[in-house]
């Protein structure tokens, strides 16, 4: 079983790598962010750590974390942000590593691709045998969130300015996936890495 880590700017356009490798080459998909959003959910290892460190202001009336809340704390506060990643990173990793362990038992997937935000993540926790960095010219990554998101000028250019730069992306990398193209270049580029 080969394990292929997925990260890139946001905006790079990762889910539609992700959707190819599920949809033509019987690819399993792991997005970290829906197993961290998992792993917070009230009585959860992860959840109990959030409450312990950021205080039931974060809860949203049902007493599950309120996303939103915790985000603006971040984003304030960027320091918070190392925080926040203490309380979830480890449960997250240890959920992964249980994951392949699974798989690999199973023996039912040859191909895994494990998506997240950040290269650091992906080396941290040991399971990739390469990890692929999707890249888009920003003018694109600009435009896939004005016209996907409705995101302004200004939020895209916060959110730039806290993500890597692209040649951290490139060194943390083992290939670049340039998806600044059209759907058919992707293809032809995804092909030749996975046959």
């Amino acid at each position: 079983m080969k394990v292929i880590g997925i990260t890139g700017g946001v905006g790079s356009g990762k889910s539609e790598v992700l959707r190819i490798m599920e949809e033509q080459f019987g690819c399993r998909i792991i997005r970290t962010d829906d197993v961290a959003k998992e792993l917070c959910r009230k009585g959860k290892a992860a959840y109990i750590q959030v409450v312990k460190s950021f205080g039931a202001d974060v809860l949203d009336g049902e007493g599950e974390i309120d996303r939103k809340k915790l985000a603006d704390i971040i984003f304030q506060d960027p320091s918070r942000r190392e925080q926040l990643n203490h309380c979830i990173h480890p449960e997250v990793f240890t959920w992964l590593r249980e994951e392949m362990t699974h798989l690999k038992a199973e023996g039912k997937v040859s191909l895994v691709a494990v998506e997240a935000a950040l290269a650091k993540e992906l080396q941290t926790v040991g399971i990739c045998d390469e990890i692929w960095y999707v890249y888009a010219d920003p003018k694109v990554r600009r435009e896939r969130l004005k016209a996907s998101r409705g995101y302004s000028d200004e939020k895209i250019d916060a959110m730039f300015a806290a993500q890597l730069s692209e040649e951290a992306f490139q060194k943390a990398c083992s290939e670049t996936i340039d998806n600044s193209g059209d759907l058919d270049s992707l293809t032809r580029q995804l092909t030749a890495r996975i046959g």
